[in-house]
């Protein structure tokens, strides 16, 4: 241990000392708040006056810090300001001190109808298809030359527009739950 730090020990050791009387006198004191008053007795000693002989002589002024220049303040670099979206909605991204998106005016879309709209998409997929398909078996019907070829296609044409009328009625069904 250096000489700084015996001499320190001591001084901290004299500062509980003095924090014990103080805590003694008055009982209402914590331990931390008799300590901080003992450390302020101490430096009010050490300010005081010193006697060496017989003549009374002051302690030492201590050095004040040189006041530092402040730099001149530096402009901020400009902000990227995001565009604004025209919309209807309003993003609160600080919410309760805690960074949270919380989007307002906006309804939560389930699972259930993610998978209606899905089939609702479907559907018209599919009602699309076989509406391409039917000017085609029509055409097949002209160019077929024997009776068999023709009734083939005609069953096709039946079953296609069957198909259609039942994607439509599907169309109907879920555009009623929304």
């Amino acid at each position: 241990m250096t000489a700084k730090q015996k001499a320190a020990r001591e001084k901290f050791k004299k500062v509980v000392a003095e924090a014990a009387k103080l805590r003694k006198k008055n009982p209402s004191l914590t331990q931390a708040q008799a300590v901080k008053q003992a450390f302020a007795i101490s430096y009010s000693k050490a300010g005081q006056t010193k006697k060496v002989g017989a003549v009374k002589k002051k302690a030492a002024p201590k050095k004040k810090a040189a006041l530092k220049k402040a730099a001149p303040k530096k402009k901020a670099a400009p902000r990227k300001v995001a565009s604004k979206r025209i919309t209807d909605i309003h993003k609160d991204s600080k919410s309760h001190n805690v960074n949270i998106r919380v989007v307002s005016g906006v309804k939560k879309i389930s699972l259930w109808d993610k998978a209606a709209e899905h089939s609702y998409k479907l559907a018209l997929e599919y009602e699309a298809k076989f509406k391409r398909f039917l000017p085609l078996f029509e055409d097949a019907i002209k160019q077929s030359k024997t009776q068999a070829e023709k009734n083939f296609y005609k069953k096709k044409i039946q079953e296609s527009k069957k198909m259609i009328k039942e994607y439509q009625y599907q169309q109907k069904a879920l555009l009623s739950l929304k």
